[in-house]
């Protein structure tokens, strides 16, 4: 009748639903046409009639059905035996999410219903139809949730002591797909937002004082926005978001930026004079690599022939900048190929 919501941080799925239950009673029959002034059906107390002992092993409040009190509940009894059950409840059962995906992320809940004290030789639970489908005249849609496919699977299972016994149950399955367009706004559109002024840190010259401030004022906007979206997840290590990655990759990349451009700073304080060792040549000159190589461009100083080919602490500045570069643009390569991964 209802999905009320899948509950991310309890795993717990809240949902409206009543069963038909029809069967037989051979002590509930009689010739309506013949006497009783040709009444052929009844409505009784559910108290009053034998139904069916059945059980939402799942559900964590109550597991029996009827929950609400049989003296509350009506069985129609029909003149040729077969009685029908309509009990409604307010089903709150365990569901073990899989966040792996959010927000574009698609769940399956099961609710289990067993027959606990009544074997397969006198008890046997079927399916009518399908077995399970929305009430076309009571069914509220979900805001969040999006019902893709109800299914319903009759089996039988083995005693867990007495193999020699087995007992029937049903699982209803409903999968469910995340309406994304809220999680959209609020949560990747600021995120986005947020990765792009991240990149500004390439444009903003290290002479600049607010350099460093404005990459602090970024790592501690992540470190926030990782804590709200840590909140709406569930404390699982089975399966972690992508979307959490990466937010955490966001806060490293803000961390290494924090850490080179505190570097930088120091550099340029150094003079043309001192001379890097040995082993700091040797770290930077890859990175020198991906540089411009008209020296021309990037140069103002004057060299004679005794310093050619010398790095400086400014030449280091310049490669620790460029690698900084690097960095952001395959920050943000990979950051737009696990969005799409996961879209897909």
């Amino acid at each position: 009748m209802a999905l009320q919501g899948l509950e991310y941080k309890t795993q717990i799925l809240t949902a409206s639903v009543f069963w038909y239950f029809t069967w037989k009673d051979e002590i509930f029959r009689w010739d309506h046409k013949l006497e009783y002034k040709n009444i052929s059906r009844l409505t009784v107390k559910a108290s009053d009639v034998w139904v069916p002992e059945v059980y939402i092993v799942n559900d964590i409040s109550k597991m029996p059905i009827g929950s609400t009190g049989y003296n509350k509940e009506y069985v129609v009894v029909k003149s040729n035996g077969y009685m029908t059950w309509f009990p409604a409840k307010e089903l709150q059962t365990s569901c073990a999410v899989d966040v792996s995906k959010y927000p574009f992320d698609t769940q399956a809940c099961t609710i289990r219903m067993e027959a606990w004290y009544h074997d397969n030789k006198s008890f046997v639970l079927n399916t009518i139809g399908s077995g399970i489908e929305t009430s076309d005249a009571h069914f509220v849609k979900n805001g969040e949730w999006e019902i893709l496919n109800l299914s319903a699977n009759p089996f039988q299972y083995q005693d867990y002591v007495d193999n020699s016994s087995a007992y029937s149950t049903i699982h209803y399955t409903l999968i469910l797909k995340r309406r994304s367009s809220y999680h959209l706004i609020t949560t990747a559109f600021p995120f986005v937002i947020l990765m792009t002024l991240n990149l500004l840190v390439s444009v903003i010259p290290t002479e600049c004082g607010e350099k460093l401030g404005f990459c602090m004022a970024q790592f501690l906007t992540m470190i926030v926005f990782f804590t709200l979206i840590a909140e709406n997840m569930p404390s699982s290590s089975l399966t972690i978001s992508y979307y959490t990655f990466i937010v955490s990759l966001q806060i490293l990349v803000s961390g290494i930026t924090i850490l080179i451009v505190a570097i930088s700073i120091y550099l340029q304080t150094r003079s043309l004079e001192d001379r890097p060792s040995c082993l700091v040549r040797m770290m930077f000159s890859p990175i020198g690599y991906f540089q411009d190589s008209d020296r021309k461009k990037r140069c103002t100083r004057v060299r004679d022939s005794r310093q050619e080919g010398f790095i400086t602490w400014l030449d280091i500045d310049r490669r620790l900048n460029c690698g900084l570069n690097i960095l952001l643009l395959l920050n943000v390569i990979v950051t737009v190929s696990i969005f799409v991964f996961v879209i897909i």
